[in-house]
């Protein structure tokens, strides 16, 4: 059957799944976000904000339906209600983009692994996190209480990436073992 690609579904399974239904008949299948919204209602109203999140979070734009859910136009029944409710659904979606966390300026390293690899020396795996502007070249300092070294890099690092590096040093103890940028080149 697998060879097939046919699968069977079990009668029991089934059973649990929700069916959401179109609760308004003026749904516009051109605006596929609120048709969407709107089939999906009937679940938000059963379980409640925070499970009805949870269970459809892979739906990019499910906080917005929620917003759109909480705001008096929801309950608007107009001739004009599907161009209301997405010209809404729009500036609440435009609300929620800005408003999310956005990656600080300032680049940040830190170590992923100390492996020890013999005669007091370790073998050291650190990333390097670019903020919102591209690093060009940047310099870090790894130090223990023996031994400092500065590891540059010519490699760019792209806005809102990173990249992975390795170097070896002296150390009595893993644990002495730091790490710090000591200088970045943004590229303009």
């Amino acid at each position: 059957m697998f060879d097939n690609k046919i699968l069977f579904l079990n009668e029991k399974e089934k059973t649990d799944v929700f069916d959401p239904v179109i609760l308004f008949d003026n749904v516009d299948e051109s605006k596929p976000r609120i048709n969407q919204c709107s089939v999906l209602y009937q679940a938000y109203k059963n379980v409640g904000k925070q499970q009805f999140v949870s269970k459809y979070k892979h739906v990019t734009f499910i906080n917005t339906c929620v917003l759109l859910y909480q705001d008096p136009i929801w309950k608007y029944q107009g001739d004009d209600r599907i161009e209301k409710l997405s010209e809404k659904f729009t500036l609440l979606d435009k609300k929620i983009r800005e408003e999310k966390p956005k990656l600080s300026y300032e680049p940040s390293v830190s170590i992923t692994s100390k492996t020890d690899i013999g005669q007091g020396k370790f073998l050291v795996k650190f990333i390097v996190r670019a903020g919102d502007k591209s690093i060009d070249k940047a310099k870090v300092l790894v130090q223990s209480k023996i031994e400092a070294i500065q590891v540059g890099s010519n490699k760019q690092i792209p806005a809102n990436s990173c990249r992975n590096y390795e170097t070896q040093i002296h150390a009595n103890n893993v644990a002495n073992i730091q790490m710090s940028i000591l200088e970045q080149v943004y590229t303009k």
